[in-house]
């Protein structure tokens, strides 16, 4: 079976989708499939190509962007998509590129869309709505998806679940934390308002003996910064900025737990969290009404706190650096979670799955 993704981005770009894209690329191939992916690439990429080891185990296509027209990347080298050979297509939603691909195809190659999050962009909500209209099967990861997806209402008899997995092998062998230091918390994502890394900020300036590692860059680096400062948290912040993907296992291994602080639903899932719940870490999160809260158990792998409390995730931080036996006890359950239900395998015997059922049908 030959397998054609159609995604915005792929790696070394991170994000989760472009993680779950990989995970899902590689599985595919790994189980004897053909996996091709069609991305964008942007000329920050084209800058640094070459400056990472390549390791992708899939076939991989990337069309050069010109630059970006608000959220959209000017790249036509994607409609190359059009002609591409394919058994099953999986559309990366959302992504209006791939959609018009799949407007202009006459194949009558059966159609995958994963809608990992809503489209904020309503004038080309038609576009998407086409593509679902031709898909043969809609993927979510969560049934908060189904509700927090505006796009997809109508199509609900298309959809199935399918929790997005991980590559727990990178994280299982990450050492234990350091003893004799402060305890450490650790943040990975890029830097927007939705992530609610201010928040984290204020929460940690009212705890003590606790430092912060940030990992991640974007446009909000500059005001968290400042706020950093005006907040006198000197050197216990470590900020990292875009770090490369391979090592993140290394800062994972410094790290005591690790925290979503993120203050809207545009958070729709959170694999950090799954990452570090494989390498035994414990994890706090928001109360999101995502696919956060099917990641996370309260109490079981994490604490759950109030979205923007301050003083709510402050005591959830206090707690885990001052108790290690309770935050190894849910670092523990928090691996045993993952293996029983977030694997890369899992996530892609069930996509295999699904596509062998549209090519069936």
């Amino acid at each position: 079976m030959r397998v054609l993704h159609l995604a915005k981005y792929y790696w070394p770009h991170s994000g989760g989708v472009e993680r779950v894209v990989k995970n899902l690329a590689e599985g595919t191939a790994a189980l004897g499939h053909e996996a091709e992916v069609l991305a964008v690439e942007t000329h920050w990429q084209w800058e640094r190509r070459g400056k990472r080891p390549k390791r992708q185990r899939t076939s991989v296509t990337k069309a050069f962007s010109f630059g970006a027209l608000g959220l959209q990347e000017l790249a036509p080298g994607y409609l190359a998509g059009t002609w591409k050979r394919a058994d099953v297509i999986h559309v990366h939603h959302p992504h209006s590129l791939a959609d018009v691909v799949i407007l202009l195809r006459l194949s009558r190659a059966p159609i995958v869309v994963t809608q990992h999050a809503s489209d904020p962009r309503t004038s080309r909500r038609w576009l998407a709505r086409r593509a679902l209209t031709r898909a043969a099967a809609i993927v979510v990861p969560s049934r908060a998806h189904v509700a927090l997806c505006s796009e997809l209402e109508g199509f609900e008899s298309k959809i199935d679940i399918i929790p997005f997995g991980i590559n727990e092998g990178r994280w299982l062998d990450v050492p234990g934390a350091p003893a004799g230091r402060p305890a450490r918390a650790l943040f990975i994502g890029r830097l927007e308002r939705y992530k609610g890394v201010d928040v984290l900020l204020r929460a940690l300036s009212r705890t003590e003996d606790i430092d912060l590692d940030v990992v991640g860059h974007g446009p909000e680096a500059p005001r968290l910064k400042t706020l950093a400062k005006a907040l006198e948290l000197g050197d216990r912040v470590r900020w990292f900025g875009e770090y490369p993907d391979e090592d993140l296992p290394v800062r994972m291994g410094e790290a005591d737990f690790v925290v979503l602080p993120s203050v809207t639903v545009k958070e729709m899932f959170g694999l950090v969290p799954l990452e570090a719940m494989a390498a035994a870490r414990p994890v706090i999160t928001t109360d999101l009404p995502s696919g956060v809260k099917d990641v996370n158990v309260a109490g079981e792998t994490g604490f759950v706190v109030p979205l923007r409390s301050v003083d709510s995730l402050a005591d959830a931080m206090t707690t885990l650096a001052g108790d290690p036996a309770v935050a190894r006890k849910m670092g523990e359950a928090g691996r045993r979670r993952v293996m029983e239900k977030f694997t890369r395998g899992m996530m892609t015997e069930r996509h295999v799955g699904l596509y062998e059922k549209v090519l069936g049908g």
